[in-house]
C-alpha cells in the first residue's frame, strides 16, 4: 500500500468517526429540546454531560471527585 493509501483511509476513518460523533452530539441535544423534562430528555441530558463535543471546566471535574458528603446532607 502506498502512503498515499493510507492517509486516505486514515482521513476516512477520521471523518466517519466525526461525523457519528456530531451526530450523537446533535439527537442528544434535540431530545433534551423537545422534552427536557421527561425520563428520556433527563437520561439525555446526563449522556450529553459524558459526551466528548461538551465542554468540561477543570471545577466540574474536581467537584465530583472531593464531594465525600452522605447522600442525605444539605
Amino acid at each position: 500500500m502506498t502512503i498515499y493509501g493510507i492517509l486516505h483511509s486514515g482521513a476516512g476513518a477520521a471523518l466517519i468517526l466525526a461525523s457519528t460523533i456530531a451526530g450523537s452530539y446533535v439527537l442528544l441535544v434535540t431530545i433534551v429540546l423537545i422534552s427536557p423534562s421527561s425520563t428520556r430528555g433527563r437520561a439525555a441530558r446526563d449522556l450529553l454531560s459524558l459526551h466528548p463535543l461538551s465542554r468540561h471546566g477543570s471545577d466540574s471535574h474536581s467537584s465530583h471527585d472531593t464531594d465525600t458528603s452522605a447522600p442525605g446532607d444539605p
